[in-house]
């Protein structure tokens, strides 16, 4: 079955709620290292034919035009994640516009292609911001992958395989990342520290098991996770814990991800035409 490969494409210091340490008004100030990380995943990619869909913050387009051109280049589907890398429920519904609006501007305008998709910063739309899918329609995007199915940061009611959701405008399809089911609740298996923490036969069986009820799993990277030499910077405990835990697994992960199961991006997934 196919299942769903995603990439976040955002710099080392796109970190939420921590604009005290790096401001956004600094952010030209940093070294520019998208790239560096970027291409050794389109490397393993190319090398493993497989195409996945790449959520570009608007930021990183307009600082760094050639990494959409690089993932245009290699045949991958683009889609956005915002431009400035604000949780949702940080934003107002007319500044969440603003900076979606602002975003596909951007990467279209590199691309040449046409945005379908959205991927909220930090899984950052659950109940009480269920009003950004409404502008999501609005503004003409087919599908969103930003509800997170765990209690802390994420909305636990929301179904674990990708499904339609009502808005004013209309329907809008929802994929969520996958989870795994534990003593201690739904664990984020799919993404960053989740991903990198899991045990890989956990993993694998949570996958085989989601597969064989004809549900696709989804997962999801970032370019800084293969990016060793990326700066390390003194953070908050839950920050550091969820930034650096063994980053050095993430490659492996991706391989046994790759030679386990087949993987495709989201338009292919959900048969978008």
């Amino acid at each position: 079955m196919l299942n769903a490969l995603t990439v976040d494409v955002e710099d080392w210091y796109h970190i939420c709620e921590l604009e005290d340490i790096f401001p956004p008004s600094q952010w030209d100030e940093y070294e520019d290292r998208v790239s560096i990380g970027l291409e050794k995943l389109l490397d393993i990619l190319k090398k493993k034919k497989v195409k996945a869909t790449f959520f570009i913050l608007g930021y990183v387009a307009q600082r760094n035009p050639q990494v959409v051109k690089s993932i245009k280049r290699d045949g991958h589907e683009i889609a956005t994640h915002g431009y400035g890398h604000i949780q949702v429920y940080r934003q107002t519904r007319e500044g969440f516009r603003r900076d979606l609006r602002k975003s596909i501007k951007i990467i279209e305008g590199i691309s040449r292609s046409k945005i379908i998709g959205y991927r909220a910063p930090e899984w950052s739309i659950r109940k009480d911001t269920y009003w950004a899918l409404d502008i999501l329609k609005e503004e003409g995007l087919r599908y969103d992958s930003s509800i997170l199915k765990v209690k802390l940061i994420g909305e636990p009611t929301v179904a674990r395989y990708p499904h339609k959701v009502k808005t004013k405008k209309g329907e809008i399809l929802e994929f969520p990342p996958t989870i795994m089911r534990t003593f201690m609740g739904n664990m984020p298996i799919a993404t960053g520290w989740g991903l990198r923490f899991g045990i890989w036969w956990d993993i694998k069986r949570t996958i085989r098991n989601l597969n064989k009820e004809k549900v696709p799993a989804l997962f999801c990277f970032h370019p800084w996770e293969f990016d060793l030499e990326h700066p390390k910077v003194r953070l908050p405990f839950w920050r550091n814990f969820v930034h650096y835990t063994k980053i050095k697994s993430t490659s492996y992960k991706l391989h046994k991800l790759l030679e386990e199961f087949e993987f495709g991006p989201i338009r292919e997934v959900l048969r978008i035409g």
